[in-house]
C-alpha cells in the first residue's frame, strides 16, 4: 500500500506542495516521477480551488502534451522506502491577489504488480497570499 501525505507551505513567497510517499505494503510499487521527484509541473497535476467559492484555480503552468504512460514514468520505490518532495505552485496556478484561503487535492495512481491502484490526497486546506 502506498501512503501519500500532502501539505502546503510558503517558501520565499510562494506556495509550496510538500509531498511524502510511501510505501508501507511488502512490495515494490512504482508512483510517478511527477509526483515523488519532479520540481516543476508539465501538466496539471493536482486540483487547486478557492476554498470560499469552490471554484477552480486555472492551470496556467508548463503543458507537455505527451502519449500513454511508459515504464520510464515511474519511481520504484521498495517496501518501507519513502519519498520526499517539493513542488513550487506559484508559477503554476493563477492565485488571487491579496490573502486567501485555498484547496489542494491530488487524484492519481500507482502501480502494485503491473496493476494501477488509485492515489488520492485531499482536500487539504492552505492559505497564501498573492501579489
Amino acid at each position: 500500500m502506498l501512503e501519500l501525505k500532502l501539505d502546503v507551505v510558503s517558501a520565499s513567497g510562494a506556495p509550496v506542495a510538500q509531498i511524502n510517499v510511501a510505501n508501507r505494503g511488502k512490495q515494490p510499487v512504482k508512483v510517478l516521477h511527477a509526483l515523488a521527484d519532479e520540481e516543476e509541473m508539465y501538466g496539471k497535476l493536482f486540483d487547486v480551488r478557492d476554498a470560499a467559492t469552490g471554484e477552480p484555480l486555472v492551470y496556467q503552468g508548463i503543458m507537455v502534451k505527451r502519449g500513454p504512460l511508459t515504464d520510464e514514468d515511474y519511481l520504484t520505490l521498495a517496501p518501507g522506502a519513502s519519498r520526499r518532495n517539493a513542488i513550487d505552485l506559484g508559477r503554476a496556478y493563477a492565485f488571487k491577489p491579496g490573502r486567501h484561503a485555498y484547496t489542494i487535492s491530488y487524484s492519481g495512481h500507482y502501480l502494485l504488480a503491473g496493476e494501477k491502484k488509485p492515489l488520492t490526497v485531499g482536500p487539504v486546506r492552505f492559505e497564501h497570499t498573492g501579489r
